[in-house]
């Protein structure tokens, strides 16, 4: 089965993929790749066969200094544990590995809508109406900017953009609404002045887990609550608080609450399995997803990188 890793540059930015046991599935993945857009994000992989690969595919070489990049002299680290690590690289190296979800920066948490952040998001769970959601956003309008923003920016090329809430709702869908509103809690707690590292990371986890439960891979659970499931799973990292304490005050089923905070259930196995993937642990065991065909994991994967990539390269 081929596994992805996310491939990172010092600068903390998200410059291509690696795909790991991808060498006898070339094809498969090109046309994956293609099929889905990865709009100019590279897919590489490790190579010593020197066949010309399809594209959009990048071969790396290992050498004695590990695995080579094609231009600049660099080489590709994996398991980069932390953010510090990454100053330790040379300037063209990049990097894999699960620094990317770590706690963020307590320094630039600060931001003021905070308290606001946390209110939409129990409001987004309890599923309140529309009123109590445009009320919450009032206190913050740089909130409700960027959510306007951003949905007008996925609207499908609608020629009527967004103004409120309710026009919103009537372009995109109630959860739609609900699933852009949940990232913006990520967003927003950076402001203009943060890298967008943890929201990836939330948006990854949320669309993975999404895409595993529309095509059964998580039993009975529906994709909307697999999403909410892997967007709350880093929330204590990004407001530097125990994600129990997080958790308290919203009206979360119990199997959710216990997926996110002990693993339990198919939905804390679905979220080992994230942990696993981000770390490239390639020897992990796959949960269900393991009794799909290859195609199947493979274009789902790659699907859900792409709606992310999409997401940050127009919105963000």
């Amino acid at each position: 089965m081929i596994f992805f890793e996310l491939v990172w540059d010092t600068q903390q930015n998200w410059t291509g993929l690696f795909a790991h046991h991808a060498q006898q599935d070339a094809d498969a993945l090109s046309e994956a790749c293609h099929t889905y857009e990865l709009h100019g994000l590279p897919c590489m992989l490790l190579d010593d066969t020197a066949a010309p690969l399809p594209s959009p595919l990048m071969a790396l070489i290992r050498d004695d200094h590990g695995i080579s990049l094609p231009q600049g002299g660099g080489h590709l680290h994996f398991k980069v544990q932390h953010t510090a690590d990454l100053s330790h690289l040379s300037q063209h190296d990049l990097a894999c590995g699960p620094w990317f979800t770590e706690a963020a920066d307590p320094s630039s948490t600060s931001n003021p809508s905070r308290p606001v952040l946390l209110e939409v998001l129990s409001l987004i769970v309890s599923d309140a109406e529309i009123a109590q959601l445009e009320t919450a956003l009032a206190k913050a309008p740089q909130l409700m900017l960027n959510l306007l923003r951003l949905v007008n920016s996925v609207g499908m090329g609608s020629a009527t953009p967004a103004r409120s809430i309710r026009q919103a709702i009537t372009l995109l869908g109630r959860r739609q609404l609900q699933r852009w509103l949940q990232l913006l809690i990520y967003a927003e707690q950076y402001g203009d002045s943060g890298k967008p590292a943890l929201l990836i990371a939330a948006a990854l986890r949320g669309k993975r887990m999404a895409q595993w439960a529309e095509h059964g891979w998580l039993g009975n659970i529906q994709a909307d609550e697999a999403f909410l499931c892997g967007m709350l799973s880093l929330l204590d990292r990004l407001f530097g608080e125990p994600l129990q304490q997080l958790l308290a005050p919203l009206p979360l089923d119990e199997h959710l609450r216990s997926a996110l905070i002990a693993g339990d259930g198919i939905l804390g196995a679905a979220l080992v399995q994230l942990t696993a993937l981000e770390a490239g642990d390639t020897e992990h065991p796959l949960i269900a997803p393991l009794l799909a065909k290859q195609k199947t994991w493979l274009n789902s994967e790659i699907q859900a990188i792409a709606w992310v990539h999409r997401l940050v390269r127009e919105s963000l």
